[in-house]
């Protein structure tokens, strides 16, 4: 039985994502829902996506599956991994049943569950591997999710998440971002990791590129649609309000984070 803070989460989530659009301009058929990685040369957010999940990948020392994709959203993740990875090795949970089944649609050949990332029901040693994408966040807590990826991976078994860490309470967007664990710096938020068990900890900052990226990729973009009227002012309006909300957030970094279990 989802909690009340899931249903509040899962139902803002997916009224979103059922209007049919994703974040400014972009429509939602890749099925990604996080913010990328703008790297120099990026032509639009699909790619900044596929570069994020490239780097998280490329993270991983040796391959071993099963691989679990967890807080896998749209399927937007899943599906890359899917394209790197043998898909009979590719499992993915989320909280929303709606998200699940977008996730079931577009990559058929993985195996979904609807889970809470805090509680999983898998047994002991399961995966190989373990990936989250901006998932982390939302969970309550990371502790608690953590804890549950050691225990579900394998002596050995790596783990990749992406992370937006904050040092405050951000005061917008309260439905899915109230209540987060702050940090005061990035030392701490190793310690976590540390005493959740892990080993071979490390820490990426990828802040420019990913969520001051994001901004900038897409104040542009609002700003190129207005222009070319596609876009009316009220719209515009309404969208940069958005991504300035996002800007505004008190984001200490946002961090790629691999590590092991020990073997």
């Amino acid at each position: 039985m989802p909690t009340e803070y899931q249903q509040t989460l899962t139902g803002s989530y997916d009224r979103f994502f059922q209007k049919g659009t994703l974040y400014v301009g972009d429509r939602a058929e890749s099925g990604y829902a996080n913010m990328g990685l703008f790297l120099p040369g990026t032509a639009d957010f699909n790619q900044a996506c596929d570069n994020m999940m490239a780097l998280l990948v490329g993270k991983f020392r040796r391959y071993q599956g099963p691989l679990l994709d967890v807080g896998c959203g749209l399927g937007g993740t899943t599906e890359y991994l899917a394209r790197h990875f043998p898909v009979d090795d590719v499992h993915g949970i989320n909280v929303s049943d709606y998200q699940i089944e977008q996730c079931r649609a577009r990559v058929p050949g993985a195996h979904f569950q609807v889970m809470p990332a805090e509680e999983m029901r898998f047994p002991d040693a399961m995966f190989g591997a373990l990936v989250s994408v901006e998932a982390a966040l939302h969970f309550k807590g990371r502790r608690e999710f953590l804890n549950e990826a050691r225990r579900v991976l394998k002596a050995g078994g790596e783990i990749v998440v992406a992370d937006m860490v904050f040092e405050g309470e951000p005061r917008v967007f309260p439905k899915v971002l109230g209540g987060q664990e702050c940090y005061p710096d990035l030392a701490t938020y190793r310690a976590l990791w540390e005493s959740c068990g892990f080993a071979d900890i490390v820490i990426e900052d990828i802040t420019e590129a990913s969520w001051r990226g994001y901004v900038a990729h897409f104040k542009g973009k609002a700003l190129a649609e207005l222009l070319t009227q596609r876009i009316d002012s009220a719209t515009f309006n309404r969208l940069l309000e958005f991504v300035r909300n996002i800007e505004e957030l008190p984001v200490l970094s946002y961090v790629v984070v691999s590590a092991r279990t020990p073997e």
